[in-house]
């Protein structure tokens, strides 16, 4: 009988081949498993990063976009000061102390001297005008 029972718990032990072969197939399937979650994680990094990317070319296009406006703004207002420097100096050439016939109240009357000023105006308004339409035309200006 002990020979019986020698050869019965013999007969349920697994062959050493038999058990490293399940071992490896566990290992296997464990090392699919993990690699699918590691897959899935680098996929949802690539599309986090391809989102970031997008972002940031889109904030630089904003930033263009008002930073050009800011210079177009900047082209206008330097414009502007040339031709209203223009007008203040001819204002500053008649308002010296010096006798012009112009501004002779016996002889004029205020009438030429808001005709001066008034034409004077006119024409830095009018070459503002024209300054602008010229920058657009060279497309300077949009």
């Amino acid at each position: 009988t002990s020979s019986l029972a020698m050869s019965a718990t013999y007969s349920y032990r697994p062959s050493p081949a038999h058990c490293c072969h399940l071992d490896v197939e566990e290992l296997e399937m464990l090392l699919e498993a993990y690699f699918a979650q590691i897959d899935g994680t680098l996929n949802k990094l690539t599309t986090l990063h391809e989102y970031v990317d997008d972002t940031e070319d889109y904030i630089n296009i904003m930033l263009d976009d008002k930073r050009n406006h800011l210079l177009r703004m900047g082209v206008m207002l330097s414009t502007a000061s040339l031709m209203l420097g223009a007008f203040v100096t001819v204002t500053g050439i008649f308002g010296m102390n010096i006798k012009i016939e112009l501004f002779d109240e016996n002889k004029y009357g205020d009438r030429e001297f808001l005709w001066t000023v008034g034409g004077g105006s006119a024409s830095t308004v009018f070459l503002y005008v024209v300054a602008i339409i010229w920058c657009k035309h060279k497309r300077l200006l949009e």
